[in-house]
């Protein structure tokens, strides 16, 4: 304690000769809090459009006989709502996957990668945050959204339709019969180009077309509650489901189900995605981001410590003398070389907290911009703007990372006041 009372009263006392090193350490701690608050940011925006895009971020995809559809909706919902402990939305889905939905408008024509029956009462939080160019949301909500649609910005610039224009959907049946629709647009969103070219219709009218009944679903979408382990709950629903319904093993990637049903097909079964399976293809596009982001945060880390080094060396010719004073006093050269240190410790600590302020100051900045001109970052920002999160087991690693740094750097000089003779101190500055 002796110490630590020592240790704050220099930094009181002798401020001036700390405020280089201190501006350099919150400096280097607000550059750490905005690439990785902005890196982990952007992670969670591209796993939000995964969620709408996929359904949930766990999804339960029944198969009958090899083909697409869930076998008992009601029973799987029903098991599902028992583990609502952690699950915040439970919403059946009818995606249709097959590569011949196509609008027609105008003349023009737009295929769509993927058609989606969506429940929108049961999401209409999830999809809150759709960017809508034109339109919303709520028009697609209760009896008014009635043979509606909503499409992406890309697919109306095509045909040059707008909200309120009629389009007509061709499609084909389970039986594979060709079948047509003329639906109203009720809103266009804008949608990056990898979650793009999909179009939501309710869950009722796309089992309509395919003439499946009203209440069918290929899928329930899963939203966990934030804070919840992806991955873990995913097999924990598994196993909850396991015990009701034949279950494929965990798929590590989508495509992993084509193996499954190679391998068992007939009769029911469900299967279990989690968000890292269903992202496996551009998994590793987040995986080079992230590489690059911790790259960076190592360099900044560097560029501190060589700081913290050479002021420390110049703090310590600059305190010969008080060295000296407190050696000639009965101070052991350990006393000495934890003093330093723990001064070292509580400045790391000071700037770093001053530093994540700063840091924190700059990513609402940042969030207060428009990155709509960058055709890229539209994956990583939500309706043009940064997200950033601060997540409690970063900042602390963060913390960590940056006062281990500055103890390694004080370390030497520490070490170097220690072997410093009272004699020599009084000499050298007499």
């Amino acid at each position: 304690m002796v110490v630590l009372w020592l240790a704050l009263r220099n930094l009181f006392l002798q401020r001036k000769r700390y405020v280089m090193v201190g501006a350099a350490v919150a400096i280097g701690f607000a550059l750490i809090t905005v690439i990785s608050g902005a890196a982990y940011g952007a992670m969670d925006t591209v796993r939000a459009k995964a969620a709408r895009y996929f359904a949930g971020h766990v999804t339960v995809r029944g198969y009958i006989n090899g083909l697409n559809g869930l076998p008992d909706p009601s029973g799987v919902e029903r098991v599902l709502r028992g583990m609502d402990d952690t699950i915040r939305t439970v919403a059946r889905r009818t995606s249709y996957d097959r590569n011949d939905a196509s609008l027609f408008f105008g003349g023009e024509t737009v295929r769509q990668r993927k058609l989606m029956g969506v429940d929108f009462e049961a999401e209409a939080d999830e999809l809150s945050n759709l960017a809508f160019k034109d339109g919303s949301l709520d028009a697609m909500l209760g009896e008014a959204g009635f043979d509606g649609i909503l499409i992406s910005e890309s697919a109306a610039g095509i045909m040059g339709c707008r909200v309120g224009d009629d389009v007509n959907l061709y499609l084909t049946t389970d039986s594979g019969q060709y079948n047509t629709a003329t639906l109203i647009v009720r809103g266009i969103f804008s949608e990056t180009s990898l979650f793009g070219y999909i179009a939501y219709v309710r869950l009722a009218d796309l089992n309509r077309l395919l003439q499946r009944s009203a209440d069918a679903a290929t899928d329930i979408a899963v939203y966990l509650r934030a804070g919840v382990d992806h991955d873990a709950e995913a097999e924990r629903i598994r196993l909850a489901l396991s015990a009701d319904f034949a279950t494929y093993p965990p798929l590590p990637a989508r495509e992993s189900i084509h193996a499954a049903l190679a391998a068992d097909s007939a009769g029911p079964h469900l299967a279990v995605f989690t968000m890292d399976a269903q992202l496996d293809q551009i998994k590793s596009i987040l995986d080079a981001f992230l590489a690059v982001t911790y790259f960076v945060l190592v360099v900044f880390v560097l560029i501190v410590m060589v700081g913290v080094l050479n002021t420390y060396r110049v703090i310590v010719y600059n305190r010969t003398r008080e060295i000296g004073t407190m050696r000639a006093m009965g101070m052991r050269r350990g006393a000495v070389a934890a003093l330093f240190i723990t001064e070292a410790l509580a400045l790391a600590i000071i700037a770093s907290g001053v530093g994540l302020a700063l840091g924190l100051a700059v990513l609402q900045a940042l969030r207060a911009l428009s990155f709509d001109a960058i055709p890229a970052a539209g994956l990583f920002t939500d309706q043009g703007r940064l997200s950033y999160a601060m997540k409690p087991g970063v900042l602390w690693t963060n913390l960590a990372i940056m006062t281990t740094a500055v103890l390694a750097a004080a370390l030497g000089p520490s070490r170097h006041a220690a072997t410093i003779r009272p004699a020599d101190a009084m000499r050298d500055n007499a």
